[in-house]
């Protein structure tokens, strides 16, 4: 039987021509050799241009480390912000990946429990009442991963008031999906200009650009962590090849044509997806505003609440779905919502019908 890989966390799209045609004339004009460390001035001044045109932020360019992809972004930050035994914030459920960067950082993970019922809104309480005079940084993930869920500008507002509670606290907002906002622009946490000396932000081209093999990122992040990261990137990797960084600044500058593109395919696979699941009521879900996942809920398939059920965990209701229908998901265990799991539609509309029609024979 064949497998449709639903777990992937990448699209069915390609490399947007723009970028392809941009890294080929680098490439054919021999640029080729090593770049800067801290990347290209080209890239780094259509990051910075896109920020003020999208966001009305004045980004210095000097102020943007362009990375070996976003997660290796993550991972410098982390580094060069903590000390063992730092106290991390995240509100589940997360990214599977930063439970173990904050672990081989050094830090500390706190989770705050997922609230599904609310959308995943910002409880605001919840949150407080995790933090201390000391904890050291608060992750935020906006768009969602795996939720898909946007936070308001009021939401953002709420968290950059507790950084006036907690004046030790840090927030690192990671925004990978940020073009792919279906019904309104996805906000940056850059926007509160008088926190940026405690603010960061890392994004890249893996997913809203569908350039995931180039392997090209961006850390934004207060000067004095950036120098910090900049001296580690220099010493781990020596800077992303320049004709990739050349691919990712055309793409940068063709922005909203691309973004455009990807939103209108992935609406209606996402709209596909919703009636379907609505025909399976031992799923609970909530529609993504972002992105291109579903998180899944489902305990109703699970024993005790399913009595007849065989499964008491997820990885055994995943494993199952697999072997009996070919359709493999991300159980979200290690993203802090444990009878969840983590399904993508990014894929070519006659594999997604076929993964639905299976979907609903395992479950019924």
């Amino acid at each position: 039987m064949d497998i449709i890989p639903l777990h992937l966390g990448v699209s069915h799209f390609h490399t947007p021509a723009a970028a392809v045609e941009a890294m080929q004339e680098a490439i054919a004009q021999h640029n080729t050799f090593y770049g800067p460390n801290e990347g290209l001035p080209e890239l780094r001044n259509a990051l910075a241009q896109r920020y003020l045109e999208d966001e009305g932020v004045p980004m210095p360019a000097e102020q943007i480390l362009i990375t070996h992809g976003a997660k290796h972004a993550i991972h410098l930050y982390l580094h060069s912000l903590l000390h063992p035994g730092d106290e991390v914030v995240a509100l589940a459920p997360y990214w599977f990946a930063f439970p173990e960067l904050i672990r081989q950082s050094g830090g500390k993970l706190v989770s705050v429990s997922a609230n599904p019922e609310q959308g995943y809104s910002l409880n605001l309480e919840a949150l407080r009442r995790k933090l201390n005079p000391d904890t050291k940084l608060l992750i935020l993930t906006n768009p969602g991963n795996p939720t898909g869920k946007v936070y308001s500008v009021e939401e953002l507002q709420e968290v950059a008031r507790l950084l006036g509670e907690f004046p030790n606290l840090h927030v690192l907002s990671d925004e990978i999906y940020d073009g792919l906002g279906f019904d309104k622009p996805v906000p940056s946490f850059l926007r509160f200009e008088h926190l940026r000396d405690r603010v960061a932000v890392v994004n890249g081209f893996s997913k809203s650009f569908a350039m995931s093999g180039w392997r090209v990122g961006y850390l934004i992040a207060p000067f004095q962590i950036l120098h910090k990261a900049t001296e580690l990137q220099l010493k781990w990797i020596s800077g992303v090849s320049p004709f990739l960084q050349a691919g990712a600044a055309a793409a940068t500058r063709n922005r909203h044509q691309i973004w455009k593109q990807f939103r209108e395919d992935l609406e209606g696979k996402r709209e596909l997806m919703r009636k379907e699941l609505d025909k399976m009521p031992k799923l609970k879900f909530t529609v993504p505003q972002a992105g291109y996942y579903y998180t899944l809920q489902v305990e109703g398939c699970l024993y005790p609440q399913n009595p007849s059920s065989p499964f008491q965990l997820v990885e055994e209701w995943a494993a199952a779905l697999k072997d009996q229908v070919g359709l493999e998901v991300l159980p979200g265990t290690n993203m802090g919502m444990a009878n969840a799991v983590r399904v993508s539609y990014a894929l070519p509309q006659a594999i997604l019908e076929s993964a639905l029609m299976r979907l609903k024979a395992f479950v019924s």
